[in-house]
Parts: structure tokens; sequence; C-alpha cells
């Protein structure tokens, strides 16, 4: 029974019938007509081993679409990691876009103060800083009523030798701020404060990798390295009052990170003068002005 035959036979049957009817699938030589395998397969046999052929490709096909790089042949699809590192990078871009108009914020703040300039609208921010780091500061270091009163008595009996010069005060200085000077460390004065020579600052020898402190509790302004002088930090204090660490081997303070008074901020290097050995060298800069810091700081 040759194809065709085969096909009316099956359409002339019962549905039931074609079912249950076997038939015999033999596969023969063309030229000898020789046998070479033969198979029964009754209708239902085949019906159920279409449906499985079908089932089994159904789920090859969403394996591969599912699991394996192929899916992005097709049109639709995108690349998971492709998408997640799109996102990151936008991330990244806002992150360095915000990064950088704080630091020219801040480089702006930091030359209106020192050349003396009206901070105008970014003076309320500054404000609004300062005020928030003093009850901090305040709080942190506040002394008892008995070490108070011989701080007073000490200064007093000071006052009869020597003669200070005062800060210049203005309306967002605090009483308490002319108190909690400190020295960035104890060490001798190597070469001191000269407006004629253009040395606006102190030279304090000290010893390699010594901690420096900060002189008041502030936010860092500026924080980079230079050729000459090493890194370099700078602080902002309240009442428009900055202190400049230079010479520094290393930093610990980043831009924008908030300072308390005495906290380290760096290690002393030797980047400068190297036969004067490691030294630091600090400056204090009230209202845009230098000033002599051993004036306000026992070294």
């Amino acid at each position: 029974m040759n194809i065709k035959h085969w096909w009316s036979w099956l359409r002339s049957r019962p549905f039931k019938e074609v079912m249950r009817h076997k038939h015999t699938f033999v596969v023969k030589d063309t030229d000898t007509f020789k046998e070479k395998f033969s198979f029964q397969l009754s209708g239902a046999n085949l019906f159920v081993g279409i449906g499985i052929t079908v089932i089994v490709l159904i789920l090859l096909t969403t394996v591969l679409i599912a699991f394996t790089p192929l899916r992005e042949l097709i049109p639709g699809y995108t690349d998971a990691r492709a998408v997640k590192q799109t996102y990151a990078n936008a991330r990244q871009v806002d992150s360095l876009a915000a990064r950088m108009e704080q630091q020219e914020w801040m480089l702006r703040t930091m030359r209106a103060v020192l050349v003396g300039e009206d901070l105008g609208h970014e003076a309320d921010s500054l404000k609004a800083d300062t005020a928030a780091l003093l009850p901090a500061v305040a709080k942190a270091y506040r002394r008892a009523k008995e070490d108070s009163l011989l701080r007073l008595e000490v200064e007093r009996e000071d006052s009869r030798y020597q003669v200070k010069t005062n800060l210049i005060l203005t309306s967002e200085t605090s009483p308490a701020f002319m108190h909690l000077f400190y020295a960035p460390f104890k060490g001798k004065v190597l070469k001191p404060y000269s407006s004629q020579e253009r040395h606006y600052g102190v030279d304090i020898a000290g010893t390699l990798n010594q901690p420096v402190n900060a002189a008041y509790g502030g936010t860092v302004v500026s924080a980079h390295f230079t050729a000459d002088a090493g890194y370099v930090v700078s602080l902002q204090h309240p009442g428009n009052v900055i202190t400049v660490y230079r010479n520094n081997g290393t930093l610990l303070k980043r831009q924008g990170d908030a300072v308390r008074a005495g906290e380290p901020i760096g290690y002393v290097g030797n980047a400068g003068f190297r036969d004067q050995g490691p030294y630091l060298h600090f400056e204090l800069w009230v209202n845009g002005m230098p000033v002599n810091p051993e004036e306000y700081i026992s070294f």
C-alpha cells in the first residue's frame, strides 16, 4: 500500500478504528527490494509520538530563549547586563556631577573668604553650616565650672605679662570660639609668621607621620596635592575663619567632610624644604586676611 492508498483508507474509516488499527511501515532497498527495517504503528501511537515531539520542541525553544544568549538575536530582547551597566553609569554620572558642583561651590566660597569679598546668597548656607557645628563642638568640649574658673585665673595672670591681639569678631563668631583653638601639634617654630616675606604662617617642626590635628571644628573646603607643599588641606570655621595645613604626607579627610576641634586630619610629611626636616606649615586667616597664628595658639 502506497501513501496515497493509505491516506484514502485512513479517511474512509471511523476515527476509533483508525486509532486502534495497526500499520506496518517497511523500509526497503530500491535496487534489491531487500527489507532494511520495519515497525508497527497504530494511529494512537502516531498521535502520541507527534504530540510528544511538538512538546519537546516547544520546551527546547523556551530553554534556548530564556537561558542562552540566543535570545538577544530575537527583536525586543535586550542584554540584562547591558541594562544594569547603563543604570550604574547613569547613577555614577549623576553622583560625579553633584560632587563637581559641590567642589565648585567650595572653591568659590573659599576664594571669596580669602579675598574678603561678599559671599552674597551663599553666606546664608555658610551661616547655617557653622551654626549647626557650634552646638556640637561646644557640647563635646564642655568644661566643668572649676576648670573654667581656673582657666580664667590663668588667663588673667598671663595678661599681666603679655598682650595678645584679639580676633576680629563678627556677628557669626561665638564667644566660646575664642577659647577652643587647638595647636595642630606641639613643636618648635622653625620659621615664624612674616607678612613682609609673604610667609603667611608658621613652620612647626615635627616627626615624620606625626598626626596633624584640626585647630577648630569646621568643614574641609580644600584637600589636594601640590609638588612643592605636599598634601594641603584647608578648613572653614565659624566667623569667616580659615586654617590651612601644608606639607602633609597623608590626608585623613576629603573635601566636604566635617571635622571636630582636635581631630586628626593628616600626617606630617617632608615635601617642603628637605634640609629643614619634617614640619607643618600652618596658616590662620580671619575675614580674608592672614594673621599671626602665634598670637592665638601656643605651639
